[in-house]
C-alpha cells in the first residue's frame, strides 16, 4: 500500500527547504567543482593518472570499465524515468498508485531533464577531456574561457553525462522524503551518491573527464531533483496549515469544534441549554 502524504507537521517550511536543499546544497557542490578547476587538483589527478611512456590514460581503452562505466551507465536514468511513468500510466486503472503519481512524475522529469541538459551544456562549455589535452596525449592547449556560443569551440565534456546518469539516482532521496519514508529516502541519498561516485571514478580513471567536470554533474542533478519534488515536500507544510486554520461555512473550524466538544463540562452546559 502506498503510504499516505507527507504530514504537514514534518515537512519543511518552503523558506527552509529553499535555502538548504535547492540553494544551499547546490552551491556547495558547484562550489567545490569550481575549486577542484580553480586550484589545479583537476590537472594534479589528471597526471597522476597519465602514462608519459604510453603517451595515453593506462585505462582509456579497458574494455571492462568502457562497458559497465561507458556504455551500460546510460540506461539507469531512461530506465528509471520510463518505470516512474508507468507508474502514473498504470495508477489511472490502479487507485492505490495514484499516491504516488506525483512523486513518479518528479522522478521521471528530473531523470528526463537531466540528461538533456547535461547533453546541452557540454556544448556550450570549452573545458575538454584531459585525454584530449596536448599535454596529455591529446591535441587542445588549455581553454582560457569556461563558456562559448560556438559550438565547434566547445570541449564536450562539462558537465559529465556518466555521472549525472549515476547521479540521477538521487532522486530516491527526495522519492522518500515526498512519500514520508524515513528509509527510503536516506538509502535513496546513499545509492544516489555511490553511483554518481562510482561512474565518476570510472571515467576520471579513463582520463575521459577532471572531477571537477563530475561533481558539475551532482551540482545539476541535486538542484533539478529539488526543483521538480519542491511541490510535494515544502508546499504541503503552509497548505496542511491552511486547511487546519481555514473556518468553516458555519464559523469555526473543524478542530476548533472537536476541541470546543471535548471541553470537561461542555456537555452538561449544553444539555442545560
Amino acid at each position: 500500500m502506498p503510504s499516505p502524504p507527507l504530514s504537514p507537521a514534518r515537512a519543511p517550511t518552503l523558506a527552509w527547504y529553499l535555502c538548504s536543499q535547492l540553494i544551499g546544497v547546490t552551491l556547495a557542490l558547484a562550489a567545490a567543482a569550481w575549486w577542484t578547476n580553480v586550484s589545479g587538483l583537476d590537472l594534479r589527478i589528471a597526471h597522476a593518472l597519465f602514462n608519459p611512456a604510453l603517451d595515453d590514460f593506462p585505462l582509456h581503452t579497458n574494455r571492462l570499465l568502457e562497458m559497465l562505466g561507458h556504455r551500460l551507465v546510460l540506461v539507469l536514468p531512461i530506465g528509471v524515468a520510463l518505470a516512474a511513468v508507468g507508474v502514473v500510466a498504470a495508477s489511472f486503472r490502479v487507485p492505490a498508485w495514484r499516491r504516488w503519481r506525483g512523486a513518479a512524475l518528479a522522478l521521471a522529469a528530473t531523470c528526463l531533464a537531466g540528461q538533456l541538459l547535461v547533453n546541452q551544456l557540454k556544448h556550450y562549455t570549452t573545458l575538454p577531456r584531459p585525454y584530449d589535452l596536448e599535454t596529455l596525449g591529446g591535441y587542445t592547449p588549455y581553454p582560457l574561457h569556461w563558456w562559448t556560443w560556438v559550438r565547434a569551440r566547445a570541449g564536450g565534456a562539462l558537465p559529465s553525462g556518466h555521472a549525472g546518469a549515476g547521479y540521477s539516482m538521487l532522486t530516491l532521496y527526495f522519492l522518500g522524503w515526498s512519500l514520508g519514508r524515513p528509509a527510503w529516502r536516506w538509502w535513496g541519498l546513499a545509492l544516489g551518491v555511490s553511483a554518481g561516485v562510482l561512474f565518476s571514478v570510472v571515467r576520471i580513471l579513463q582520463g575521459a573527464h577532471f572531477l571537477s567536470q563530475t561533481l558539475w554533474s551532482a551540482a545539476l542533478l541535486w538542484f533539478l531533483a529539488a526543483l521538480f519534488f519542491m511541490p510535494l515536500i515544502a508546499t504541503r507544510h503552509a497548505g496542511g496549515r491552511a486547511d487546519a486554520e481555514r473556518p468553516g461555512p458555519s464559523g469555526p473550524s473543524r478542530l476548533s469544534r472537536d476541541q470546543l466538544s471535548s471541553t470537561p463540562g461542555s456537555h452538561s452546559e449544553n444539555a442545560g441549554t
